[in-house]
């Protein structure tokens, strides 16, 4: 089992990126699916953004910020922009296939990752564990004040290569979703 959990920890991107070209190859996006996974895309693009502005990686334990109400915001904006390209795909059959796949490999990313911070960052983790959700957001912050954004951060931390790749999917899913062109048709 820890042998496949670092198999998909290294591999995550790659995947996402093969999904991804799944999600255009078995495409067949309308006007309405692709403004509302339009819509859902930016969450998670905007989540993303404030997380990557927040946090200095491998260096400090984030504790503000998206950070204050789960622990993998980063992953939760994954979430989003991902189930959001689904959503504007308009293939229920993408959208299915989502779930476990983003479930698998990243739950697997995230125990990899609680492993290292824990050994790191030791006691503090373990109460940010206690105060913060893994994955699904606390309605209130768990802490207050204190908290930055940076831009420069988000773009040390190479927030612009997802960003400018979700606006290219994006792109084409409303060309699809205005011309009518779906490359597999049907499915």
């Amino acid at each position: 089992m820890e042998n496949l959990t670092i198999i998909l920890q290294k591999w995550r991107v790659r995947l996402g990126h093969i999904f991804s070209l799944a999600i255009l190859l078995f495409a067949q996006p309308t006007v309405t699916f692709a403004a509302a996974g339009t819509a859902v895309t930016i969450l998670g693009l905007a989540i993303r953004m404030a997380a990557a502005g927040c946090i200095q990686k491998d260096q400090v334990l984030s504790r503000h910020g998206p950070y204050a109400f789960t622990r993998n915001p980063l992953y939760l904006g994954s979430f989003f922009m991902v189930l959001g390209f689904c959503i504007a795909a308009g293939n229920h059959w993408v959208t299915a296939a989502f779930f476990p796949f983003f479930l698998g490999i990243y739950f697997a990313t995230i125990y990899r990752e609680e492993q290292f911070l824990r050994g790191r960052f030791g006691n503090d983790y373990a109460r940010f564990c206690t105060e913060v959700p893994r994955f699904f957001p606390r309605l209130t912050p768990a802490a207050r004040g204190g908290g930055w954004f940076s831009l420069r951060q988000a773009m040390n931390n190479r927030e612009y290569e997802g960003a400018g790749a979700a606006l290219v999917i994006l792109a084409i899913l409303w060309a699809m979703a205005l011309t009518g062109f779906s490359p597999l048709g049907a499915f």
